[in-house]
């Protein structure tokens, strides 16, 4: 077909359904969105992987997990958050037709990954809280569960790779990216609900039902052991006792908080897919559907955003680890800033990143001390 007789679809969608995102600042918009959600994805998941590989206090069954987690986010922002949003802007592939099998798959077997990581997590925390005498997950075991995740996340996103297909698409300018599953599409419904099924709602039941349960269990831990030293004349749990206490609860707060985020993120996208997939979207979303596929996946590439913040805010060992990997002068004022609000969480953040947490009436010292 001669290039100058080819319709641009941009030009025609806009001529007929007057698409938001054909519009230069709705482009300008996701641009900068997409910018920041890559440039904070990269950054973040970058200084967890590098804290981890360098301290070896972190170098945990549950920070191994964490670890993977940030690999496959790292993947995504590289992939998926830059892949995407181009081709959605052009409405035309231009990766070739090697990316336009490959782009989907990484796409799937990330989401996959993620979710069977954080499930994993969340039966680690279930069994560790519930059977305390049962011997812990060793590293060799997690590795092992890690490449079992891996595996079958592949597995289930591979069917993507020998259905999508390069073409052209009548009189439009350039090639399109798309899914062939025949005229039935049947097919492709009943494989969306299976993924759908395992990528997100299997999980998330399973999450759901651990973390409900550890907090059940750790709610009746306190108070039973609050009883307990009452009865017994004692005027309070020491401070070792304390510090355990809230380190437990603070990491189950930290990945709860993972669970939330990332369900929260990829929920609007799982469902306009699903809606899509059945032909079920409403009319004032059809004629915007270019424009609300991008909202969602913009929305759902966030979800690489908030772990490593979450991170830095509720796990004190990883934010000491992420000042270490800070420029001399910018990790000094840090310090300095620290000392003149408050001195005692520096202290625990460097006792904590050390391990040591038997000296922890040392950590009450006066500031001038130091």
């Amino acid at each position: 077909m001669n290039s100058n007789n080819c319709l641009d679809i941009n030009e025609e969608l806009w001529r007929n359904n007057r698409d938001w995102s054909t519009q230069s600042s709705t482009i300008f918009i996701f641009i900068i969105f997409y910018a920041t959600i890559i440039l904070i994805g990269i950054v973040g998941n970058s200084c967890v992987i590098l804290a981890i590989s360098r301290t070896r206090t972190l170098q945990t069954i549950p920070n191994m997990f964490i670890f993977s987690l940030s690999c496959s986010d790292l993947v995504v922002c590289f992939t998926s958050a830059t892949i995407t949003p181009i081709a959605a802007f052009k409405k035309k592939w231009i990766f070739g037709a090697v990316l336009c099998s490959i782009a989907p798959f990484i796409a799937g077997a990330s989401l996959c990954f993620s979710t069977f990581t954080l499930s994993a997590i969340s039966v680690d925390r279930f069994l560790l809280i519930y059977f305390p005498t049962r011997k812990a997950l060793s590293r060799l075991q997690a590795i092992i569960v890690i490449m079992v995740i891996c595996i079958l996340s592949t597995s289930l996103s591979a069917p993507v790779i020998f259905k999508q297909r390069l073409k052209r698409i009548g009189n439009y300018c350039g090639q399109f990216c798309t899914e062939e599953w025949g005229i039935d599409q049947s097919g492709r419904r009943v494989y969306g609900s299976i993924m759908l099924s395992v990528q997100f709602i299997v999980p998330l039941v399973i999450i759901t039902f651990c973390y409900t349960a550890i907090s059940v269990k750790l709610g009746k831990s306190i108070i039973h052991k609050s009883r307990q030293q009452h009865n017994e004349w004692q005027l309070g749990m020491t401070d070792q006792q304390r510090a355990a206490i809230k380190r437990r609860q603070r990491t189950n707060r930290m990945l709860i908080g993972m669970v939330v985020a990332f369900s929260a993120s990829w929920f609007f996208s799982v469902l306009f897919n699903v809606l899509r997939d059945y032909d079920c979207l409403p009319e004032w979303c059809q004629d915007q559907e270019y424009f609300f596929g991008i909202a969602t996946h913009c929305i759902a590439m966030s979800s690489t955003v908030w772990n490593p913040l979450l991170y830095a805010a509720l796990n004190l060992q990883l934010r000491a680890a992420f000042l270490q990997l800070l420029p001399e002068c910018v990790r000094q004022r840090e310090m300095r800033k620290n000392n003149v609000h408050n001195c005692k969480p520096l202290l625990q953040s460097r006792n904590i990143l050390r391990n040591d947490f038997t000296k922890s009436k040392v950590l009450s010292c006066d500031c001038k001390r130091r």
